[in-house]
């Protein structure tokens, strides 16, 4: 009793961000039930009779919680619309038919490549892939929830000071720049905070969390055959969740930010939120993920365990049921590369890339949907 008493009196400024953390959460799920308590009501009202919540909740998940990407109706009006383009305009169907060749050929070299490691593996003879070392974390498990904590805790307040800032800014009244701002402050300040632990608290330089500028070119190398190797098994992955939640009859809803792509009118915006998603998110999320949050798991349970917990962390944090292994096993090479590597360049790169790749992918589907 007297170590957790201790604990709590240490650490007396995160036990209150906890607490601010947990009111906000507890009345942003106290309005939601409110909302569907009222929504409820008003459909008794509507139609004269209560039905029981099981044949609610059964309406609900029939009904589509916003447009998905890759229903059967939404692939046959592609197909239809790319038809349309043959004709009308060939060159962009051109583009589009090299567009797919190009990952077709990824594919195929990227089985070669697996084919390649798997040889390798049989025979033992390791990858050496080491850039650079690496100072062990003196940072431990306890800090990333300190990060965490005054992470939420900024976000929550900036977008309470924000409420009373749109009146001045008229900008903030669009929704999708609002999320892509706030997101993108509150990214730059957990950076700030992973600095300031790494810096400051601990007194260790920016190469224990593997920000090196150390043999560029052969860390980009190594990210690029890293990549090419994960894609066929990515992408197999994809294609059974894919048959499997078509199986269960499961929709999966659109994340916010593809919402963005596919909805958003603003050019501004649109430019705004393809930067953040594919440059300076992935940056973001790497040294947190890979440079501060992976060595301090390491450090307690190894590095397997510590590849696992931090991309499942990674993944839940990023996906619905239906993506879950696909970013799993992605999260997976990103620490691979790390661990091997020393630098966090090479994850970098490949997380840029995929992102990049994802939001040339909806652009595409906006264009040819429309």
């Amino acid at each position: 009793m007297s170590k957790l008493t201790d604990l709590l009196r240490n650490n007396r400024i995160y036990v209150y961000l906890f607490i601010f953390v947990a009111l906000i959460n507890l009345l942003v799920f106290a309005g939601w039930m409110a909302e569907r308590h009222g929504k409820a009501g008003q459909a008794e009202m509507t139609s004269g009779e209560v039905r029981p919540a099981s044949e609610q909740a059964a309406a609900e998940q029939a009904e589509p919680a916003g447009t998905t990407l890759f229903n059967d109706d939404d692939v046959k009006a592609r197909q239809a619309k790319l038809e349309e383009l043959a004709s009308e305009k060939p060159l962009l169907y051109l583009f589009i038919g090299l567009f797919n060749l190009t990952i077709l050929f990824f594919i195929l070299l990227g089985v070669i490549l697996d084919v390649y490691l798997i040889i390798r593996l049989i025979r033992r003879d390791p990858v050496r892939i080491r850039i650079t070392g690496r100072e062990e974390p003196r940072w431990v498990i306890g800090d990333i929830f300190r990060v965490v904590l005054i992470f939420l805790s900024f976000g929550y307040a900036f977008v309470i000071a924000q409420s009373f800032a749109a009146r001045q800014l008229p900008i903030l009244y669009n929704e999708n720049f609002r999320m892509v701002f706030n997101t993108a402050m509150m990214n730059i300040v957990g950076i700030g905070v992973i600095l300031y632990f790494v810096l400051k608290k601990y007194g260790q330089d920016l190469n224990a969390i593997g920000l090196t500028f150390k043999k560029i070119p052969r860390g980009i190398f190594y990210a690029a055959a890293g990549y090419i190797a994960i894609i066929p098994v990515i992408i197999g992955i994809m294609i059974a969740t894919y048959y499997a939640a078509k199986l269960f009859e499961y929709r999966p809803p659109v994340q916010p930010i593809v919402e963005v792509f596919m909805e958003e009118k603003e050019t501004s915006v649109l430019l705004l939120s393809a930067v953040f998603a594919a440059v300076f998110g992935p940056f973001a999320e790497e040294v947190f993920f890979r440079g501060f949050m992976y060595p301090a798991i390491r450090k307690k349970i190894g590095v397997f365990g510590g590849m696992l917990v931090t991309s499942a962390v990674f993944s839940f944090l990023h996906t619905h049921l239906v993506g879950f292994l696909p970013i799993l096993v992605l999260g997976m090479l990103l620490a691979y590369l790390y661990e091997k590597t020393g630098s966090l360049l090479p994850s970098i790169f490949v997380h840029i890339t995929h992102n990049l790749g994802m939001v040339a992918l909806v652009f595409l589907m906006r264009y040819v949907g429309t």
